[in-house]
């Protein structure tokens, strides 16, 4: 499943046709309605309470107040179940709560914003395609941080964009959801950039090539200041590839590869974390196959763990807009195997 922070992903150059259009009027409001219902089954696993079905709706709205060409408020809301699944379960555990809500200033050379926002860190927990591609390396998003950033876009044999943030994990009532209640963050509760001052940071370069139409790159730095928990500040670093270009006329395919390695991973002094990513997608007209794997290795104390996740996907879209995707995900996690099928519909409204 694929996320969208609105207004700060990356800088990409889009090469579109020329045509005439009118000159939008401000303020205006434009944004997307995105739902999704999806079932996960887990038929077999070690484990045998860890064989459930768990059949869920996500809903997010992403919005952007226009006030000028430059000047806006954007928002990114989120409906979701807000804890894990532990028996079977239906339309059980949703909670509401803000991902998103910055004010921003683009040009386009540079961007500024400053509220709540995902730094700049990673493409594989957006980019991976396939229902279960980004289960591992969503653990190193950044998600729901408050602080300011900005980026300078340039151009140097392709387009490039060099981004950095700095920041503190949301203890506000932002960090709490309506419904079921996911407990507000808060500083005690430690864990690293669970601060409440800007001693959090994240530098990346992000970037393609005029010669290699439909490549891009990341490289990323963060360091996350150690919370009331930890000893140490933790750093990690990434690298990202993704490359889509056309095998024939209707037929495409994406290779996408990204390493990501933490230092003091946690703000514990001499714990790490790698993760690999590996996956590549096709589309043909309207259907869509992908197929990912995920590797995450661990070392905790005297205590290491090497995990996978081994994913197959196919998808149709749909001529009114609905998409139909079916999965299939084995997985290795703490030496405990488990395998599953998951279906996901979706449609999205723009507006």
């Amino acid at each position: 499943m694929k996320k969208t922070a609105l207004a700060l992903l990356p800088f990409v150059s889009l090469a579109l046709p020329v045509q005439a259009e009118e000159a939008p009027s401000y303020p205006n409001i434009s944004g997307e309605l995105t739902l999704e219902l999806q079932n996960d089954w887990t038929y077999d696993a070690d484990d045998e309470d860890a064989e459930i079905n768990d059949l869920y709706p996500t809903i997010t709205l992403g919005t952007k107040l226009a006030f000028t060409k430059e000047f806006s408020v954007n928002l990114e809301a989120t409906l979701e179940p807000v804890e894990d699944a532990t028996d079977d379960r239906a339309f059980e555990d949703l909670g509401a709560f803000v991902n998103i809500l910055t004010v921003n200033y683009d040009t386009d050379l540079f961007s500024v914003y400053a509220g709540k926002f995902t730094p700049n860190f990673g493409i594989a927990w957006d980019a991976t395609p396939g229902l279960y591609g980004t289960d591992f390396n969503e653990d190193y998003e950044l998600v729901e941080m408050i602080g300011l950033g900005g980026s300078i876009n340039f151009s140097a044999g392709g387009d490039h964009s060099l981004s950095a943030s700095t920041f503190f994990a949301d203890t506000t009532f932002f960090s709490d959801s309506v419904g079921k209640s996911r407990g507000p963050l808060d500083e005690d509760d430690g864990g690293p950039a669970n601060t409440e001052s800007l001693e959090s940071f994240a530098v990346a370069l992000d970037g393609g090539f005029t010669a290699l139409e439909g490549f891009r790159y990341h490289l990323g730095f963060s360091s996350l200041k150690d919370g009331e928990d930890g000893n140490e500040d933790q750093r990690g670093y990434v690298a990202g590839l993704e490359y889509g270009f056309n095998i024939m006329e209707e037929l495409t395919a994406t290779p996408l590869f990204e390493y990501a390695y933490f230092d003091n991973n946690g703000g514990t002094d001499g714990d790490t974390a790698q993760y690999a990513t590996a996956a590549l997608g096709f589309e043909y007209g309207s259907w869509s196959a992908s197929a990912s794997y995920q590797r995450r290795d661990t070392e905790t104390g005297s205590t290491d763990h090497d995990d996978f996740i081994l994913a197959l996907t196919v998808g149709y879209s749909f001529e009114n807009g609905i998409g139909l995707s079916g999965g299939w995900r084995h997985a290795e996690e703490e030496d405990v195997d488990s395998s599953g099928l998951g279906l996901l519909l979706e449609y999205a409204i723009e507006f």
